[in-house]
This record gives structure tokens, C-alpha cells and sequence, in this order.
């Protein structure tokens, strides 16, 4: 198995480089912000939107900490462009060796899983490195916090991977747009589901006049989310992940020549 890890690697070597490029770039940029909110122009346009836009101070606070947050994530979304590793076994046809190798289906379909577990664990100790310098330079957001937001961010990015590997063994190769998109509704629809009765107030207060209106600050619910969710969040991804694990290796035996 581990010789399918390291040729999954081989896969994402492209990926690695921009990896590289982009932990530099959202480091440097991210300095430049926080030093930017603090003492130039950043904290300049926030006293304004204070004084003219009547927002509160912990509003802007909010808006700015999740523009950094956004911009850190995108070393850990990296890890979102897994279909080179199925387009490439596909245009290989490595299904074809690898059916004549001493590995079981289940270790075949593991190493899938531990080659994108692998680059997103990557993705995030170089996002708890840059935490921790930021930390040092700002009172934005504190060191639990930017780690609980990449626990959030990360715990995201492993059930939309490990959706994509299931859908994969369903759809097959030539079908990886088709797998990721079928991968975000999937997600879409299930945040729907969970917070339906929420949206459904929020739905009657925005359109019946004699509802009591509710005044919720999108930012400020986003923040609270991304904070305070991450076990749970991080619970749900470890759920999901058993259980596209299981179904990926039924599908796997099921239907030959994807593996």
C-alpha cells in the first residue's frame, strides 16, 4: 500500500509546487493584513465603516477576521483538486496492474483516502504555523481561534474529498466534475436540511409583514459557526469518512476496473 501512496504523490507533484507557492503568498499577505488592520489603511477604512455605516466594532472585527480566515484556507483547499489522482490512473490504466498485484481492494481504496489525508494534514500544520505568527502580530483573532476555524475548514475540505472518492466508485473515471459537483450538492443540501427550521423563520420573517423581523448579521452567524462547530464539524468528517470508506470498497468489488 504504501507504494500506491507514494504514486499518488507522484500524481499531485504540480499540486506540491503550488502548494509550496501558496503557503509562501498567504503568508506574506496575510503579515501585510494584519499589520495593514492595525496600523495602515485597513484600520482606516474600518473607523470609517464605524462611523458611517453604523456598524458595531466586533461587526467589522468579525468581517475582517473571516476575509483572513477565507485567505488562510487556501493551502487546505489544495487538497480539493484530488480528481488528478483518479484522472491520472484513468488515462494510465492502472486499474488494470493493479488487479494483478498481491494488495486487497480494501488497501487499494485506503491509499486513495491516506494520500488526500496526508497532503491535508500538510495543508494544515503549514496553516497552524502561520496561526501562530499572526497570533504574535494581532489580537484580531486569537491562537484557539484560528486553529478552531482550520479544525472548521479542514473537517469541511475531508468530507467534500471523501464524498468525491465515493462518487467516483459510483460514477467511474472520465466523471470527476461530475463527482465534485455532485459532492458539493450533496453537502449543500445536507447544511440545508440540518438548519431547515432555522431558515424557514428566517424565511417567514423576510416575507410576512406581521412576523417578527429577525436581525441576524450573516458575518457574525458564519464566525460563531466556524468557532464553536469545529468538534462537532470535525465529528461529522470522521463519520463521513467511515462510512465513504465502507461504501467505496462495496462499490470497488462490486464493479471491477476502478481500483
Amino acid at each position: 500500500m504504501k507504494g500506491l501512496i507514494i504514486k499518488d504523490l507522484m500524481c499531485l507533484r504540480k499540486q506540491r509546487i503550488t502548494f509550496l507557492y501558496i503557503v509562501a503568498v498567504v503568508l506574506i499577505v496575510s503579515v501585510m493584513f494584519v499589520l495593514s488592520a492595525k496600523f495602515g489603511n485597513i484600520a482606516v477604512s474600518n473607523r470609517y465603516m464605524i462611523a458611517e455605516n453604523d456598524l458595531s466594532e466586533i461587526d467589522v472585527k468579525n468581517l475582517s477576521s473571516l476575509a483572513l480566515v477565507l485567505f488562510m484556507m487556501l493551502p487546505i483547499a489544495m487538497v480539493g483538486d484530488i480528481g488528478t489522482l483518479f484522472t491520472a490512473d484513468g488515462k494510465a490504466g492502472f486499474a488494470n496492474v493493479s488487479a494483478v498485484l498481491p494488495i486487497s481492494i480494501e488497501k487499494r481504496v485506503l491509499a486513495k483516502f491516506v494520500t488526500f489525508i496526508s497532503f491535508l494534514g500538510i495543508g494544515v500544520g503549514a496553516d497552524i504555523v502561520i496561526s501562530l505568527i499572526l497570533s504574535l502580530l494581532t489580537d484580531m483573532l486569537s491562537f484557539v481561534d484560528f486553529v478552531a476555524m482550520i479544525i472548521t475548514g479542514a473537517s469541511a475540505l475531508f468530507i467534500y474529498c471523501s464524498l468525491f472518492c465515493l462518487y467516483m466508485f459510483i460514477f467511474g473515471y472520465g466523471k470527476e466534475s461530475v463527482a465534485g459537483g455532485v459532492s458539493l450538492l450533496t453537502i449543500m443540501l445536507a447544511i440545508i436540511a440540518a438548519n431547515f427550521e432555522k431558515l424557514i423563520v428566517i424565511y417567514i420573517s423576510c416575507f410576512d409583514k406581521n412576523a417578527q423581523v429577525i436581525d441576524v448579521n450573516p458575518i457574525n452567524v458564519i464566525m460563531d459557526v466556524i468557532k464553536d462547530k469545529c468538534i462537532s464539524v470535525l465529528i461529522v468528517a470522521v463519520v463521513v469518512g467511515v462510512l465513504s470508506y465502507v461504501l467505496s470498497v462495496f462499490l470497488a468489488k462490486r464493479k471491477r476496473g476502478i481500483v
